[in-house]
């Protein structure tokens, strides 16, 4: 039911305003404020939604934002492996490289997010890395890729985008995807380095394509210097297809040199990894060469050797494969069986992981109350409506959603309260600083998002961004997670007011939740005949790029009601 009078009207845009520009938690003092305590009384009203885990076997792991490779356990879901396969791309086409080209180095260039912390009085400078997690070697082997990566879908019959999935191993075979037995080359006790490095050229000692060189320490990352035999792989596919259609254009090497993977294992002897997020666009491998150059000087032509570098870049179809193994978790054989729609009833338990892993699903207000003979709600103690656990056809007369709307109050603010089961989480750093809130039909942010004025786009400090809408995970003393606490003030009042349907709403882990991440995935199911094809169902991409995961308590009679899944509805009325 809509506000009727215009001091109702008036009230509501006051009472918005000052969730949005207010991270206090305490709203006791709103209705006294804003109505001068006359006529007006405030309180709370506090709801359950019915809730779900969605259980995912695969999702969308092409053209994500960023990447992750490593190994990462997490104590309770257990263990993940991320690889990366990615085509590649020639700086320029049709390229010439001179005559006589000769290689000399070919050189793999993956950066780490890194910060520069200070530089010292000869200019060395020193990092500190971001987004790399755990310290223990894992082994990364680096081969050149024999799968071939369509652009579009054939099956689609629209020329829409090819999309691949997380997982793509077990699904078309990884001999099919490796060339030979042997990898390019591989670091079997590989672990992330704070370290600068030096380039391959010493800066002011020689010249590339009659330029100066004259290279600044490169911030930390993976760096390969590949060994002559590859080098030869280089020379093969590269230098020596000089002039041949094979390099005239991106679909034609894109079928002839068909990618680099990236595959990771855990090292031998091993339980424990390293993992890092990346941004794959800014890695290259860089070819250096030397070629017969003519020089006239003094009306004397000779020729010179002269040195020259080719850039082959990481860009197209690049796919995180993500392999995990629950067992080497602590969560309980069968507590994580889904229905055959891949739900987890959350009344005991709510879990969440990124990956291919978990999202909660709430859906408010859709529980039938109670009505006597004349229509009318019948209601508790504390004026709430009584709940019908499981409504006969002749009891789903009206929802908590008729209630709600028919009491026409004016809402001051509501928070979605999430209690971390800490049984079941170790806590710490394993433990996501930040959720996310979405449309589960439509992927798309709630109004609350686009109002929350703490957004911070500065891409190094994410964690202090969207802290109204988003609060981020509220720990105690030992560091330990307790809760986490999202306002979505705005959304429940057009809800109630009808201005916006009310849609399920999906919670994620989130490792950004700043707008450069907001964008989703497709789920990929099997229907009832065991067939993989596409639903409508969206993941953010932000929650595929997160590594961890938590538990939270359910909303069922077996949790305490002070860890319960909960709406805190904050409210004020007229007194009657």
């Amino acid at each position: 039911m809509k506000f009727k009078n215009v001091l109702s009207k008036a009230i509501s845009i006051v009472a918005v305003v000052f969730v949005i520009v207010s991270c206090d938690n305490d709203f006791d003092s709103v209705g006294n404020e804003v109505l001068g305590g006359v006529n007006f009384e405030k309180d709370v009203y506090t709801c359950s939604p019915i809730a779900h885990s969605r259980k995912f076997e695969r999702v969308q792991t092409s053209n994500m934002p960023g990447n992750l490779i490593g190994v990462y356990n997490d104590p309770f879901y257990g263990q993940s492996i991320y690889s990366v396969l990615s085509q590649v791309d020639l700086e320029r086409y049709n390229p010439d490289f001179g005559e006589n080209a000769t290689l000399t180095s070919v050189v793999l260039n993956l950066p780490y997010h890194s910060t520069e912390t200070s530089t010292s009085s000869d200019e060395v400078k020193t990092y500190s890395l971001d987004s790399v997690y755990g310290s223990t070697p894992i082994k990364l082997s680096i081969y050149k890729s024999n799968y071939f990566l369509r652009d579009f879908d054939p099956e689609s019959g629209s020329g829409e985008r090819q999309l691949y999935y997380s997982n793509l191993i077990s699904q078309v075979d990884e001999n099919e995807i490796i060339t030979g037995d042997s990898p390019l080359y591989t670091i079997s006790d590989f672990v992330p380095s704070s370290a600068s490095v030096e380039p391959v050229v010493p800066r002011n000692d020689s010249k590339v394509d009659d330029k100066e060189v004259d290279s600044l320490q490169l911030t930390p990352r993976l760096r390969v210097e590949f060994p002559i035999d590859v080098i030869d792989v280089f020379k093969t596919n590269i230098l020596d297809m000089q002039g041949k259609p094979e390099l005239d254009n991106a679909n034609s090497f894109r079928n002839f040199f068909r990618g680099i993977y990236f595959k990771t294992e855990l090292a031998d002897g091993a339980n424990d990894g390293n993992m890092f997020f990346f941004d794959m666009s800014q890695a290259d491998i860089t070819l250096r060469y030397t070629y017969d150059k003519e020089v006239t000087e003094d009306n004397v032509t000779s020729t010179v050797s002269t040195n020259g570098e080719f850039k082959i870049n990481f860009s197209n179809n690049i796919i995180n494969t993500i392999e995990q193994d629950p067992s080497t978790g602590t969560v309980e054989a069968g507590e994580l069986d889904a229905n055959n729609e891949g739900l987890i009833d959350a009344d005991k338990n709510l879990y969440i992981r990124g990956g291919n892993g978990f999202v909660g699903t709430l859906d408010f207000f859709n529980n039938y109350v109670e009505v006597d003979s004349n229509g009318d709600y019948v209601l508790d103690e504390n004026e709430n409506p009584v709940i019908i656990e499981n409504p006969s056809a002749e009891e789903k007369k009206k929802t908590e959603l008729d209630f709600l709307k028919d009491a026409n109050w004016l809402v001051n603010d509501a928070i979605i309260t999430l209690f971390i089961d800490d049984s079941k989480v170790l806590g710490g750093d394993t433990e996501p600083e930040r959720i996310y809130i979405y449309n589960l039909e439509t992927g798309s942010i709630l109004i609350d998002y686009a109002l929350d004025s703490t957004r911070n786009e500065n891409e190094k400090d994410v964690i202090n961004s969207m802290i109204i809408h988003l609060g981020r995970i509220s720990r105690d003393s030992n560091k330990k997670g307790e809760f986490y606490q999202i306002r979505i003030t705005k959304h429940i009042i057009d809800v109630l007011n009808g201005d916006q349907d009310n849609v399920k709403l999906g919670i994620s882990v989130s490792s950004n939740v700043n707008n450069s991440t907001i964008a989703n995935g497709i789920v990929l199911e099997k229907d009832e005949n065991d067939v993989v094809s596409e639903n409508d169902e969206v993941i953010p991409f932000s929650s595929i790029i997160s590594h961890e995961g938590t538990v939270f308590y359910g909303y069922g009679s077996e949790v305490p009601d002070s860890k319960r899944l909960k709406l805190d509805i904050f409210y004020t009325k007229s007194k009657n």
